[in-house]
């Protein structure tokens, strides 16, 4: 299971953000799932590999971390902060 809380560049909760995961080696997306009114989310994976996270919002920079399942530990509890993306000049 990953648990995990995203907040915004100014430290709120920040819901609705998209979530994904992959397996580390290759590269479409298998789970998914998006934050509630809390910022928070969770994803059931399979234990014994590494996945490959990845946090998205409009307007902000995507953010990846890995994730190893590898070890058998029931949980894994991430956080993350969105950082606002840059303004396209025109």
């Amino acid at each position: 299971m990953i648990l995990g809380t995203v907040f915004t560049d100014k430290g709120y909760a920040f819901p609705g953000i998209e979530v994904r995961i992959r397996r580390a080696n290759e590269k479409k997306f298998r789970w998914d799932t998006y934050a509630n009114s809390r910022g928070e989310f969770a994803l059931r994976v399979p234990k014994g590999t590494d996945y490959e996270m990845l946090i998205h919002a409009k307007g902000f920079l995507d953010q990846t971390k890995p994730v190893d399942a590898k070890s058998g530990l029931s949980e894994t509890r991430l956080v993350f902060r969105m950082e606002l993306g840059k303004e396209d000049k025109k």
